[in-house]
This record gives structure tokens, sequence and C-alpha cells, in this order.
């Protein structure tokens, strides 16, 4: 049995400390995020306070540089004595454990000017430590759905990264400034944030006495809406799928929308557009050279029939005539002319039959050749080709079908 324990124990133990490097990991990257987007929107106060919590978790050189550059740049604000002393520290720590590579000619050259920032202002690195003061603090951290987390640990550098739009954040109702900590006390807390083109985002957290906790709230974006204008009965597709109804809803960014009706040449066009857009799209659909053609071949099958009713006519009036001087000749005592006759519009009545079955078979098969022109002139988006615009706003294509 204790032979047992002395192998299970250390497995568990072994268990637990890959368990507690995870978490801090998470945690560390966590904070580094924050502190990363802090330094981007120039909140070095709060960038410094998240690269702390950071380290705090992971105890890394870049981290500490990190720390370090965004102390400075809070010096420079804010001209505090610790400010200055806490960079020189996290500098000192970086280059203590990096010596080639990285950041290591920014590092030196920072610590020697806050070095002689230090001696000037006659402050000694000597000086006990003071005390760790252990706060309650809450804080929000603001990520982008869809959007990849750069979960890498490096140095940060002074060039100031892109910054939301209209980002705000507030805890408890009052405005607060993202990415930094706030003492709060030990209860629960609403964090909220609201963007331009974002959907607002809400939620709950408890705050544990002596904890530090940046909560991560993510914004999604609004989607853009598309109002078609078209023809009733037409098919809409977007980014190949078909749409329900004239009014889309859809993400940002780039979109193909083609249109589709029988009888019509395929409308196409590239769309782009923003969160949170309303985009009126007018689609005229143009006749297909086959619907075109349809009334002048229906038209031409109504001459055929016109003319088939009249030359039947005519046979019948030749055949009726035909049998009358038939019965005639049948009675005997007719001149030579009479038999003559009689040839003649039998002859001229077999020209007006055939006549009629031409312009008859004729006129059906133009009757035929309009329904099919009507029946089948379904295009496809399959067809549409590209044709690229450039305008004063800016570029795009439109995409246009024959048949």
């Amino acid at each position: 049995m204790k032979r047992v324990l002395a192998i299970v124990l250390p497995m568990l133990i072994a268990v637990s400390a890959h368990a507690d490097d995870a978490t801090n990991k998470a945690t560390a990257e966590r904070d580094f995020r924050a502190g990363s987007k802090a330094y981007s929107a120039q909140n070095f106060s709060a960038a410094a306070a998240d690269f702390d919590e950071a380290y705090k978790a992971m105890p890394l050189p870049e981290i500490a540089f990190s720390a370090a550059q965004a102390y400075r740049r809070l010096y420079r604000v804010d001209a505090k004595p610790e400010y200055v002393r806490r960079a020189v520290e996290l500098y000192r720590i970086y280059l203590e454990q990096v010596k080639t590579g990285g950041r290591v000619g920014d590092a030196a050259d920072s610590l020697g000017e806050l070095e002689r920032e230090l001696e000037r202002l006659n402050i000694k690195m000597t000086a006990a430590p003071a005390a760790v003061v252990e706060h309650t603090r809450l804080g929000v951290s603001i990520t982008i759905a869809g959007q990849a987390s750069d979960t890498a640990l490096h140095e940060v550098g002074d060039v100031a990264g892109e910054v939301t739009k209209g980002l705000h954040a507030t805890l408890d109702g009052k405005p607060i400034e993202p990415f930094a900590m706030i003492d709060v006390d030990a209860r629960e807390h609403v964090l909220a944030v609201t963007a331009d083109g974002y959907l607002p985002v809400e939620k709950k957290a408890v705050a544990i006495t002596g904890q530090s906790q940046l909560i991560e709230l993510e914004l999604r974006a609004k989607p853009a809406t598309v109002v078609v204008h078209t023809e009733d009965g037409a098919h809409i597709s977007l980014d190949g799928r078909v749409a329900a109804g004239t009014t889309l809803d859809v993400p940002a960014g780039n979109h193909l929308i083609t249109i589709t009706h029988r009888g019509r040449e395929p409308f196409g066009k590239e769309l782009v557009v923003q969160r949170g857009e309303t985009l009126t799209l007018a689609a005229p659909l143009r006749e297909t050279g086959r619907r075109k053609a349809v009334p002048y071949v229906l038209t031409g099958a109504g001459l055929l029939a016109a003319g088939a009713i009249t030359t039947s006519i005519f046979a019948l009036a030749r055949d009726s005539h035909a049998s009358d001087l038939r019965d005639s000749l049948a009675k005997g005592n007719q001149p030579a002319t009479t038999a003559d006759d009689y040839d003649h519009t039998v002859n001229s009545r077999d020209h007006f039959v055939t006549a009629t079955w031409i312009l008859g078979g004729a006129a059906l098969a133009a009757g035929a050749t309009g329904a099919l022109l009507y029946l089948f002139d379904e295009p496809n988006a399959e067809a549409l080709r590209v044709t690229p615009m450039v305008g004063p706003g800016g570029g795009g294509a439109v995409l246009s079908g024959h048949f």
C-alpha cells in the first residue's frame, strides 16, 4: 500500500503542477493581450498594470520588457518617480535574462536614459521596495469576434495599433477605461462594452478579495442590411446561396449578389458593406434575346396561321366548284370547256390544299418555337461575366450575362 501511495502521490503532484502552469499561462496571455491593446490605445497606465499582472502569472523577460515600455511611456505623461523606478527595474530584469537578439538594443538605450533620469531626481534604486498592497480590482478586456487573437508573448514596440472606434466600457453603469484595473468591492458587478458598428455586450463578474481580474468581453459586429429593389418573382442569391426575401442581413465585408428571373438577363454585383450599414440596391433586369424574340416569333406564327386559314377557305371554295362541275359533266351534253374548267379547278384546289398544309405546319412550328423560347428561358448565374468598374468613390465589379 505504501509503495502504491509513493507512486501515485508524485503523479498527482505532477498533474496539479501542470494544471497550475496551464492556468498561469492562460492568465498571462489574457492580461498580456489586454496590456497590448491598452498600449496601442495610448492608455499606458492600464497597459502597465496589465503587463504587471501578466508578469506575476509568468515572469518572462518579454513581459518584463513590455511592462518597462509602458512605465517609460507613462512617465512621459505623468512624471511620477515610481514610474521611472519601476521601468528601470524591469529593463534590468530583461537585460539580465536576454543577452543577445530580441530588443536588447532598445532596452539598453532606454535603461541608460532612465538611469540618468534617476540621477537627476536623486533616486536610489537600493531603497527598500514598497510593501505590496493586495487590491480587489476588476477590469474589462475587449476582443473582436472573428479576429485571431495574438497569444504570443513578445516585446511591444513604440508603434501604436488600431483603436476600435467609439469604444466605451462601463462597470455598474459608470464609465471606466477599457483594459484598466479598477478598485471595486468584493461582490458581483456588471461590466458592459459598446463600440461603433458592434452589438453591445454585457457580463456579470464577481470580484474576489485581494485579486485583480481582467474579464474578457467579445464584441460581435452588427450585420449590414441590403435592401434589393427588383422585379417580383426574381431569385436572389448571396455568395452562391439562395436568399429568402429582398431584405438581406449580411456580415461586413465583400459579397457577391446575383439575381435571376425567367426571361431576364442575370444581374450580379459585388458589394462592400460596413458594420451596421443599410444599403439599397436597385437591380433592373433586362429582357433576354430569347424573350425579345418571342413576340416576333408568335406574330409570325399568327400570320402563318392566318395564311393557312385563308388558303383553306380558297381550297374549300375550289372543291365546291369542282363538285358542281363534276355533277354537270355527269349529266352529259356539256361543252368541252366544262371539262377544261373542271381540271383547272381541281388543280387550283390541290394547290391551295398544299399551301394550307405548308402554312399550317409552319404556323405550328413557329408557335411551338415561341412557346419553347418562353417556357425554357431560364438564365442562371453561371453565365455571368465580371466587368470591373472604377468610380470616384472606389472600385468594384458589375456582372452581366448573355444567352
